[in-house]
């Protein structure tokens, strides 16, 4: 879990793909417990599925450290104990053989249509990928290595 700066958010950062869109909110969209049970809690408003985190979105004026604490109640008993995430790693460059326009995407539904962004989102913990001349930028989610992503995004960066 990780607390940013805006004191009105909680991030929960994932190892299990949430959502293939770029965002899901709910409510209005229904999602899976137990992140689902977290709008039970009167402190949250909303949800935003990323595709390996969740911000949760508080009410105005809630304890964000009593929020806190009963979300990582609510996941624990769900998910077990947390584990130890990296922080936040900076995006790995790779050459490939694309010429056009500066094209990003977050989400198999932002790359669709991008065939080499869509092979991207195959890859397990690509969280972000950004296409330029002759260059991919790829950021891998929080609780990922390169030593373990980093084949597979070699190997969608060379698939015909």
């Amino acid at each position: 879990m990780e607390q940013p700066a805006n004191p009105s958010v909680l991030r929960v950062h994932v190892e299990h793909q949430l959502t293939d869109r770029t965002i899901e909110t709910s409510p209005p969209a229904t999602i899976a417990r137990p992140l689902a049970g977290l709008l039970e809690l009167d402190a949250v408003r909303t949800l935003d599925l990323h595709r390996y985190h969740a911000r949760i979105n508080l009410r105005h004026g809630a304890d964000r450290d009593a929020a806190a604490g009963h979300v990582r109640d609510i996941l624990r008993a769900a998910w077990g104990v947390e584990t130890e995430g990296n922080a936040e790693s900076d995006p790995r460059a790779f050459e490939i053989d694309y010429a056009g326009p500066r094209v990003v995407a977050e989400s198999a539904e932002m790359a669709a249509g991008r065939e080499l962004l869509v092979r991207l989102f195959t890859v397990s913990g690509v969280r972000e990928a950004i296409l330029g001349d002759g260059l991919a930028l790829v950021r891998i989610g929080r609780l990922f290595t390169w030593t373990a992503v980093e084949p597979a995004v070699t190997a969608a960066l060379r698939a015909p």
